[in-house]
């Protein structure tokens, strides 16, 4: 079972959920018969298909994804589980039940934690119960002792070959691309679009495949969760493993034969290209040449997330041959105070360039920021904002969040000195009389700060629900320039101008997605 995200793509994106599917994958491919459930994108009510799918047969496991985002959503599909199959063994994994497995065992009905990549501990329980043996002692698994304290028993992350024989054996074949591309067809209101340019926009941004070829970020940003994932399943630094530009390329073939309406390919590696990088470049010159000689759609493209410090001109040139139409890059923010909080504080130098010179050659940028930091001031704020809109007016696309969330793991989420400023939201698991306080801001350390952040956060709140009733499917690239609208009179109030108010409303309002009255025959619009 994937993730839950019953908000349609708030805290996930809709599409497989691909690391419950290499995990079916290779189980499949060792004889054992898999089913995958993605409760984002069934018949009718996550519940009554779950119901459905358990009631089915007789389950010897069942397996739940979790995230710290949806946690609370999984919790409850997993006791909706456990009273449909009280025989079946339940295990939990991803990041939320990596690091913090005593809550899982606490909150959930599970006999098991997965640490890290499920793999091995998956088909090592198979194969146990297969032959009818304990299961106790599996590595990469966290069992709960009959005093309930919790023993750890952690496994090395994947070598190379092994995370690629994971990664070739994830079924595209039967992976129901085409069901999610539907239902954000429908989201889009693709065929209301008023012109061909904006539909087929559209739908080459739906219209997507998403590949893994890398095992961790290792950049050890303070607010990230998934570059110390690996090392928490291992107990010390783990190793980075990734596919080679020729294994790369042979999953992208694969990939366009099995799903020929595909019409981009995103690598949802946390990082795609690193700074002693030896990939890309063949990649590149491999992707052009399959192109050349009809191997894949001449008009295929890629999107990746890649370090902005790692980019330069034979790079991006070779990414633009190749197809490359979005680059995403975690800048995070503008200000270098914040920068060098968040340990990214090198990139500073290097983003004013390399934007301009991806601008230039016709890729799209798309940006990933937080306006706050525990330190910041108002003046990183501004900056961020200021710094957003005008590279928004440029070209680029951005992601914007207004303070760091405290994800299990990060750095900055095992800082005891910012539990005084985390504010916790209590949380209920349906279905079940259990409760929790789980960790969900941690706000500016200065209190003018964070009266700013939190006023910036109810003035979007409004401003959204006024746009959501009349405007179609909203990206976080339309959300931005709704948080700056937001930002601007409250920064004002402080005497800190960041753009004219009715300029940032006239470029929000041009941006808003066109829906086709069939009655009126005209395109409406936001006024």
């Amino acid at each position: 079972m994937g993730p839950y995200d019953p908000h349609c793509g708030e805290y996930t994106f809709l599409a497989p959920p691909l690391g419950v599917w290499r995990l079916a994958g290779v189980l499949t491919r060792h004889g054992v018969d898999v089913r995958v459930f993605d409760p984002n994108c069934c018949v009718g009510p996550p519940e009554r298909a779950l119901e459905r799918e358990i009631l089915r047969d007789a389950w010897d496991v069942i397996g739940l994804s979790t995230t710290g985002m949806t946690l609370r959503f999984d919790l409850e599909l997993a006791h909706l589980a456990r009273r449909l199959a009280p025989q079946a063994f339940m295990v939990a994994g991803g990041m939320e039940a990596t690091f913090r497995p005593e809550l899982l065992f606490e909150l959930g009905p599970f006999d098991r934690v997965i640490l890290g990549e499920g793999e091995r501990p998956l088909l090592e329980i198979a194969t146990r119960l297969r032959n009818r043996q304990s299961l106790g002692g599996v590595a990469g698994t966290v069992e709960r002792r009959a005093d309930g304290s919790l023993l750890r028993l952690r496994q090395p992350a994947m070598t190379h070959d092994q995370l690629r024989d994971a990664i070739f054996a994830t079924p595209y074949e039967i992976m129901p691309y085409e069901a999610y591309w539907e239902r954000l067809e429908a989201a889009y209101r693709v065929g209301g679009l008023p012109t061909k340019a904006a539909r087929e926009a559209a739908l080459a941004e739906i219209r997507s495949v998403r590949l893994i070829t890398l095992n961790y970020c290792p950049m050890g940003c303070t607010f990230c969760s998934s570059t110390n994932f690996l090392h928490e399943s291992q107990g010390s630094v783990a190793s980075i493993a990734r596919l080679d530009a020729e294994e790369c390329l042979a999953m992208i073939k694969r990939i366009v034969a099995t799903h020929p309406r595909a019409r981009t390919v995103i690598f949802q590696d946390d990082i795609f290209v690193f700074s002693k990088d030896r990939r890309v470049l063949p990649l590149c010159e491999g992707i052009v040449a399959a192109k050349q000689a009809g191997d894949i759609p001449k008009d295929l493209q890629f999107i990746s997330t890649n370090r902005i410090d790692a980019m330069n001109e034979e790079r991006l040139g070779a990414m633009r041959r190749a197809g490359f139409r979005v680059l995403g890059f975690g800048i995070e923010n503008f200000s270098r105070n914040v920068l060098n909080e968040f340990n990214k504080g090198h990139i500073h130098r290097h983003i004013a360039p390399m934007l301009n010179a991806t601008l230039d050659l016709g890729i799209t940028p798309f940006l990933d920021l937080i306006l706050s930091s525990p330190r910041a001031t108002l003046d990183d704020v501004a900056e961020t904002m200021r710094e957003a809109y005008r590279w928004l007016k440029q070209g680029c696309e951005i992601g914007m969040y207004p303070y760091v969330i405290p994800f299990s793991g990060a750095a900055f989420a095992r800082d005891p000195t910012l539990v005084p400023h985390t504010e916790f939201a209590r949380r209920r698991i349906e279905g079940t009389n259990i409760e929790w306080a789980q960790p969900a801001k941690i706000l500016p350390i200065d209190p003018t700060v964070r009266d700013v952040i939190l006023r910036i956060e109810r003035n979007f709140e409004t401003l959204l629900a006024d746009l959501q009733p009349c405007a179609t499917h909203l990206p976080s690239r339309l959300r931005s320039l709704v948080w700056i609208q937001a930002g601007i009179p409250v920064l004002a109030q402080h005497g800190i101008d960041v753009a004219p108010e009715q300029e940032v409303r006239a470029e929000l309002e041009s941006r808003l997605p066109q829906v086709r009255r069939a009655t009126a025959g005209r395109a409406v619009a936001i006024a």
